[in-house]
């Protein structure tokens, strides 16, 4: 990681966003209070807590890179951080058809 991108994610951390916090916090299913990974409850209702963190719940609901995490815009065909290229699905392929398409099963 270069010195400028060090600081820019130190930068976002001081100020309490970015992936470093997100990954650092975990939300509480039952009072939906923020709260950090070292906690395996909620310290204000008891709750049992997940390990998956705020980055992980991100994650999942949008476009990343599987080289480096970024993520990506939902046309992205290059990862802007680290240049892989980034494949699409193509609609309707199974795996079963390697010519592609939908089988034409009645």
């Amino acid at each position: 990681m270069s010195p400028t991108e060090q600081l820019r994610y130190k930068n976002m951390e001081d100020f309490g966003y970015g992936p470093n916090v997100m990954k650092k916090t975990k939300v509480c299913p039952k009072c939906r209070k923020m709260v950090n990974t070292r906690f395996r409850s909620c310290p204000d209702c008891g709750e049992q807590l997940s390990s998956e963190t705020l980055f992980d719940y991100y994650k999942r609901q949008h476009k990343c890179c599987p080289e480096c995490d970024t993520v990506l815009a939902s046309d992205s065909l290059y990862c802007p951080h680290c240049g892989k290229q980034i494949l699409q699905k193509v609609v309707g392929y199974q795996e079963n058809n390697p010519q592609g398409g939908r089988n034409n099963e009645t």
